[in-house]
């Protein structure tokens, strides 16, 4: 974490960003050290064979002699000749404590690092030793990205790139309340059109209008917060089954409930399909779902309110349902399927009507599917600025009486509501995806499933 913060730091910080790594460097041969004395201290205590104590070894004191010189020394001269930023340094010491700290309180709520440990056997196993080399390419990239950002700003001409600090400090100076601040910062992520609230993103943006990461970040949003979701998701799955249990606990029996209950509603539509096109189906559920729920959370922002990302999903979707249309049906068949299926005169002689008609039936699953997340996203974000920003008004005319009490009631009112859409509007996307796989499907398989409507 201190490494990934260095790398944030040094495009614009480069001394801060030096100072954070040398702590860590410290702590690390700390560690390295105590590990050595602790091992060596403990075969001396415990004996040999005959369980007596014997006298520490000579390695003991050369490794003591290390760390004093290496850790302590070294400390001594960082501090005593100012080789280093005395916060950042001070921060690179704390956070491997930290992070000791967190581990010791795992280990005694029963959740230790055996689990971080073990291998997966069937998702990564597959792979066999793929995870490794994919893992190495994901932290390069993360390392290579302050050197890409800063190669697109040095080709970025100067007019457009001198225009940062002054939108950086033009968003600090109307920073007086947050529905004023809201408003001038608009979506820049592309498709929104009109303000949100503020989130963490612009505020990092308004501490550090510099940074190239940040100012990157600040004009992608709507992919932070996408990324960020799919992060959030995968935690959340990885602690609910990471010890799977015959008597599931809270977090396994929610997920759990919610995948046999999405199983058994496409089950009905796709039948013995199911297992293939299922993972697609649960997997754009959840992603969805995660990405309406965290725009609730204050600070942070819906993605799926960005009409970029929302027709992504449904672009993705419509190719997925594509393929498997022409694998189901072979080439011939999906043409047919195209064509409306003619079997008579009648059929025939309008093929050049419904050959268009169906091609642009094709062409507006994937625009309704985008415009009906967005709008619902979209529009419940506006009612909450709307109202927060009505909140404010109130509070700045000092007509707390009226603001407090209704307005709160009210953007609460409405965030419950927001979260029912979320799940609402992720169900609808995955069952359209379904239906849109179903009438893939042979034209058999349609008529098993009319002939069965108990399926």
């Amino acid at each position: 974490m201190a490494a990934a913060f260095a790398v944030l730091l040094l495009p614009s910080q480069a001394a801060s960003a030096v100072s954070l790594l040398a702590g860590q460097l410290l702590m690390a041969l700390n560690f390295f050290f105590l590990d050595k004395l602790v091992k060596l201290f403990t075969e001396a205590a415990l004996g040999g064979p005959d369980k007596r104590p014997r006298p520490l070894p000579g390695q003991f004191f050369v490794w003591l002699t290390l760390k004093l010189l290496l850790v302590y020394g070294g400390s001594f001269a960082v501090i005593r000749f100012d080789l280093a930023a005395p916060l950042p340094f001070l921060a690179g010491i704390t956070v491997p404590l930290l992070a000791l700290f967190l581990k010791s309180i795992m280990l005694a709520l029963g959740n230790g690092p055996s689990s971080l440990r073990r291998r997966a056997t069937k998702t990564a196993a597959t792979f066999g030793d793929a995870a490794k080399p994919a893992a190495l390419l994901l932290a390069v990239a993360l390392l290579a990205l302050p050197v890409l950002v800063r190669a697109s700003d040095a080709v970025t001409p100067a007019s457009e790139t001198t225009t940062a600090p002054e939108h950086g400090a033009a968003s600090s100076e109307h920073g007086a309340t947050t529905a004023e601040h809201g408003a001038a910062t608009a979506n820049q992520g592309g498709g929104g059109g009109i303000a949100h609230l503020p989130n963490w993103v612009v505020i990092l943006n308004d501490y550090f209008p510099d940074n190239p990461v940040v100012r990157w970040m600040h004009a992608n949003e709507y992919l932070v917060f996408a990324w960020l979701a799919g992060l959030v998701f995968l935690a959340f799955a990885w602690i609910a089954m990471r010890r799977p249990k015959p008597v599931p606990g809270q977090l396994q029996n929610a997920l759990e409930w919610m995948v046999e209950s999405m199983e058994n509603v496409c089950g009905g539509m796709l039948g013995k399909h199911l297992p293939r096109y299922f993972p697609y189906i649960i997997a754009i559920f959840f992603y969805i779902l995660t990405m309406n729920l965290i725009g609730i959370i204050p600070g942070f922002k819906s993605s799926t309110s960005t009409l970029d990302v929302t027709l992504a999903l449904a672009l993705m979707t419509f190719l997925y349902v594509q393929f498997w249309g022409i694998r189901n049906l072979g080439l011939l068949g999906y043409v047919d399927h195209m064509a409306g299926s003619p079997r008579d005169v009648v059929g025939f002689i309008m093929l050049p009507v419904m050959i268009p008609v169906h091609i642009l039936g094709e062409l507006a699953k994937p625009i309704s599917l985008s415009c009906r997340l967005f709008g619902n996203i979209f529009g419940e974000d506006t009612l909450i600025v709307v109202f927060v920003g009505a909140t404010a008004l109130c509070l700045k005319a000092s007509l707390t009486a009226l603001a407090v009490p209704p307005m709160l009631g009210i953007s609460a009112l409405f965030m419950l509501l927001q979260t029912l859409t979320s799940i609402v509007q992720a169900l609808i996307f995955a069952l359209l995806t379904t239906v849109y796989l179903y009438m893939m499907l042979p034209h058999e398989e349609h008529a098993h499933g009319e002939a069965h409507p108990s399926h």
